[in-house]
């Protein structure tokens, strides 16, 4: 568990993007759009390399889709799909079977699992996220946007 640095992260690191990661990249939050630039630049130079659950989608388009911006949801929807170095994961058999065992074992929401049982199949380096949900699990580094 710590905290993200964007910078300071190894060349050739595979992380799993937590949605908030989008959302603070997206949206230009003001505490956390810099770290979250850093972030997406190093993914999309090579540098970095992502994977994300296909759950992202799911979670990230709601607020679009509740305000009926079907251009916003296009756009979001082709900058994931087209993001260099970005390897969107869908929900498999395995993964929900594994996501059941982490929620038993750790005690997490079900998305939360699910993020985690992706970057544990895809053997993720670490998970970016700003939910302290995750600090139940010890199987992953988890990199937080926040240092709480």
């Amino acid at each position: 568990m710590g905290q993200l640095k964007p910078g300071e992260l190894a060349r050739g690191h595979t992380l799993l993007l937590d949605t908030v990661a989008f959302i603070y990249f997206l949206e230009h939050h003001p505490k956390h759009y810099q770290t979250a630039r850093t972030l997406f630049s190093r993914i999309e130079s090579g540098e970095l390399s992502a994977v994300i659950s296909t759950l992202v989608f799911a979670e990230l388009l709601v607020p679009a889709y509740r305000k009926k911006e079907m251009t916003r949801v296009a756009s979001i929807t082709g900058i994931l799909s087209n993001y260099p170095n970005l390897t969107i994961c869908p929900v498999t058999t395995q993964i929900s079977i594994k996501a059941a065992r982490l929620r038993a074992d750790c005690n997490l929401r079900t998305p939360d699992a699910i993020h985690l049982a992706t970057a544990l199949a895809h053997k993720a380096d670490a998970l970016v996220t700003n939910d302290r949900d995750f600090s139940k699990s010890t199987i992953i580094e988890v990199l937080f946007f926040d240092a709480k």
